[in-house]
């Protein structure tokens, strides 16, 4: 098996299309490290911005009464492995935005972020997008004509004549192809982080060194998994031409139909309702709360006058306006929760094709999927419960405050200090966090690329080399 494997990765190395491959990999890596170095750039300072102005914006607040008027935004800091698998971080929104106060808006989600046109029509080109397509057919342009092409020349049946078994040929093109391609795949990866560190200032911590020799791995895997079906379409026919033509169809049903049909699919079937209907159904919650509390639910007095006793009727408003509130924004809760859900069906169903189990693999490793997106909505929800503990403590200290959370103009109106109001701080997912997500794609496209590699044993055992 050294020997073939010797043989291989020497015509591989000096074949014309690992070179014209190796070219095209480090064009594409190199655009990759300058793109995602810009974008993160752009993000770092835009991000530092938002959290300037927002420290503006508290600092203008003089007492907890004005507190319920604040807008508390949560932001997602740039992701700086974002270059490896982006998720769509770059589209999706990166904030989380939410008031107290019991008449403000309702919690959304935004993208608090410009975009730059030239820079987002390259935001697809990362790491999981350049393997998952680029690396996925130059795995079965490097091993379609591995067989085809042995027997097309006469070299198959002179290689019988020696006492070489048929499992070490094939197993011997097999590691071959696949040293070549991690080569290429390695000095693609080097370039673009050169070009990450040199240009885009990013300091790599060990968390994404982490990411990165997982994403490795799983490549490997990845690959593999392409250069069996190359070997199986080898053996599955006697010319060269043929078993390319058959790799290209294989390779467009894998990587573009399977997925876009899968996607459109979902989309018809696990419908959501669109934000007009949700709107609509959160409105009707006024109803239901003023006939619960038969019309006394919203009445505000001024506040002298309504020391007279002691708040009687905006004590009855502020359960009614704290519970319409709590209703309407679970709600909302309940429709973000459902385009999570859709969110991962679509990505469970593109699974189906061994390019969707890699790509959205390689997002949960990197912490970029839609537990990224979750992760901040969680944290939001725990920040906020924070704030309103933390105004509440400090409004029950002053005697003089009606105590009526977080209706304005009925808390204290004693100054504080901006620098006590907690600050949110975004975690992101962990790389255990990623593997645990990631742990059943891995799975699965390991033992489709045994059963792969089985299926390519098995063929070529019975394959007539004369």
């Amino acid at each position: 098996m050294l020997h073939i494997f010797k043989r291989e990765l020497l015509d591989q190395l000096t074949s014309f299309k690992f070179f014209a491959g190796l070219l095209l990999v480090m064009l594409l890596f190199g655009l990759n490290g300058l793109i995602f170095s810009l974008r993160y750039r752009s993000d770092v300072t835009e991000y530092r911005q938002v959290i300037q102005n927002w420290e503006q914006d508290l600092a203008a607040r003089k007492t907890l009464d004005d507190l319920p008027h604040q807008v508390f935004e949560n932001l997602k800091s740039p992701i700086k492995t974002a270059f490896l698998a982006s998720g769509g971080q770059y589209r999706l929104p990166n904030a989380y935005n939410f008031s107290i106060d019991i008449w403000g808006r309702m919690p959304n989600t935004e993208r608090a972020f410009s975009q730059n046109a030239l820079v987002e029509s390259f935001q697809a080109i990362d790491w999981a997008f350049l393997v998952g397509t680029a690396f996925s057919l130059l795995a079965l342009v490097f091993a379609y004509d591995s067989v085809s092409g042995e027997k097309a020349r006469g070299t198959l049946k002179l290689l019988q004549t020696y006492s070489l078994s048929r499992n070490s040929i094939l197993l011997g093109k097999l590691l071959a192809n696949l040293a070549a391609l991690l080569g290429a795949l390695v000095t693609g990866m080097l370039l673009s982080l050169l070009v990450l560190v040199l240009v885009g200032q990013i300091e790599l911590d060990a968390a994404a060194w982490g990411r990165i020799g997982l994403f490795l791995l799983l490549s490997a895997f990845y690959i593999t998994l392409f250069l069996c079906l190359g070997l199986l379409l080898s053996t599955l026919t006697h010319r060269p031409t043929a078993t390319m033509v058959l790799a290209v169809m294989v390779w467009v049903v894998s990587i573009v139909v399977i997925p876009g049909v899968g996607t459109l699919i979902i989309q018809q079937v696990r419908k959501i309702p669109t934000e007009n209907e949700v709107g609509v159904r959160a409105d009707k919650v006024y109803e239901q709360i003023n006939k619960e509390f038969d019309n006394h639910e919203s009445v505000w007095r001024m506040r002298e006058m309504a020391k007279a006793d002691n708040f009687q009727f905006e004590k009855v408003s502020v359960v009614a306006q704290n519970k319409r509130k709590h209703l309407q924004e679970e709600i909302w809760g309940d429709y973000l929760r459902q385009k999570f859900g859709q969110a991962r069906t679509v990505r469970s169903i593109s699974s189906i094709s061994p390019s969707g189990l890699f790509e959205y693999g390689a997002e949960s490793l990197n912490g970029t999927s839609v537990l990224c997106d979750e992760k901040l909505v969680q944290e939001a929800h725990q920040y906020r419960n924070t704030v309103e503990e933390w105004i509440r403590q400090r409004d029950l200290v002053d005697s003089e405050s009606p105590h009526l959370c977080f209706q304005p103009g009925y808390l204290s109106e004693k100054p504080f200090q901006a620098f006590s109001v907690p600050r949110f701080q975004y975690h992101e997912p962990t790389v255990g966090d990623g593997v645990r997500d990631a742990l059943w794609r891995v799975s699965l496209l390991s033992a489709e690329t045994l059963m792969m590699l089985f299926a390519a044993v098995l063929a070529f055992q019975k394959y007539d080399v004369r």
